[in-house]
């Protein structure tokens, strides 16, 4: 049988009762009585002991330890909690033809993150300068869509004080790695030891390379002999292709740790497939077709592959769960949906008959 702490109130039932087996003529159960106040204090200091033993027994387990514990343990397995990245990223400014902006100049936008230029440019004949710049704090606030201003924080003579985020956006910022993805890469790495650069190894290694990852998928001899290529998704984030900076991160760490005699590695972003759905519900409610589209999303999410396929009685079986009491006819897709090596399949727009 598993054991169960006493709550509180049997605690504190406990106490009295031991208080009346030693003084016999005391009546503890009385509400003003101090032997109450004292029965209830020390079953208020014992329940607190019961939690902190309840805490630490999780901690002495692997797959439930948290913090600083689980960081302990994954130490001696030579893992690390990945921290944050820094957002980065190109941008476009105009000033005077010859100007220069300087490395480590400051931009910053109305969010209140600062960002500084990586490199020294010189303006062009035509007085524009494309710049990349990196965020001064790591993190997902680093993270701004195409077209967005950055101001300089200190005017300089011949350059315009804004500029405009370049069409690729400031990507690749993230937060530090959660407990969760922690022991699940931990969790992979007992289960899965090393052995000498396998699939295995190299779906650690990706994951490893940035917080952001969640799903990978390993192709052997691909494109040629002895090269590999890796697929992955970011499946916390509102777009699971990963951005371009998260690409280039993970083929940097998967070069300096991949064996010496592998030909070759190669990281690819995916190509999102959507697939388009057609629905008919009866009767037709808003409830209904909330549930159905987040199925949908959580079973493509869990399910999805590059290269694999779709299979519409799948499909309709997420469709018939999340409708509840409400019927339902599956039009689009009409067949199973085969999907190429470099694309993923995702919930695509749902038209509802």
């Amino acid at each position: 049988m598993p054991w169960q702490s006493p709550t509180l109130n049997e605690l504190a039932e406990q106490i009295r009762a031991d208080l009346r087996g030693r003084l016999p003529n005391a009546n503890p159960a009385l509400r003003r009585a101090m032997l109450r106040v004292i029965a209830d204090v020390d079953a208020g200091a014992v329940h607190g002991l019961y939690g902190y033993l309840a805490w630490l027994s999780k901690q002495l387990i692997i797959d439930t330890a948290e913090g600083e514990w689980l960081e302990r343990w994954a130490s001696i397995w030579r893992i690390y909690r990945t921290g944050a990245v820094a957002a980065a990223g190109p941008i476009s400014m105009t000033g005077d033809p010859g100007a220069q902006l300087l490395d480590g100049t400051e931009l910053e936008h109305e969010n209140g993150t600062t960002y500084t230029v990586d490199e020294t440019v010189t303006f062009d004949a035509e007085g524009v300068a494309n710049v990349d710049v990196t965020a001064v704090d790591a993190g997902t606030d680093g993270n701004l869509e195409a077209g967005e201003t950055l101001r300089l924080v200190l005017s300089i003579s011949g350059i315009d004080g804004e500029a405009t985020v370049g069409d690729e956006g400031i990507t690749g910022g993230a937060g530090r790695e959660s407990d969760d993805r922690l022991r699940e890469r931990l969790l992979e790495r007992i289960q899965n030891p090393p052995h000498g650069g396998n699939e295995a190894d190299y779906r650690a290694w990706v994951r490893e390379a940035h917080p952001d990852i969640t799903r990978v998928w390993i192709a052997r001899h691909k494109p040629d002999i002895g090269e590999v290529t890796a697929r992955f998704v970011c499946d916390d984030l509102d777009d699971i292709i990963p951005e371009s900076e998260v690409v280039e991160a993970v083929e940097t760490y998967i070069d300096d740790v991949r064996p010496v005699t592998a030909r070759g590695f190669y990281a690819v972003a995916p190509e999102p497939a959507p697939i388009p759905f057609e629905i008919r519900l009866t009767p037709d409610t808003a409830e209904a077709r909330g549930r159905i589209a987040e199925a949908l999303d959580d079973f493509l999410g869990q399910t999805a592959e590059p290269g694999g396929t779709s299979y519409r009685e799948q499909l309709s079986g997420v469709i018939y769960i999340a409708a509840g009491s409400s019927r339902h006819e599956l039009e689009a897709p009409a067949a199973n949906v085969t999907h190429s090596a470099n694309q993923i399949p995702t919930r695509g727009e749902i038209t509802w008959l």
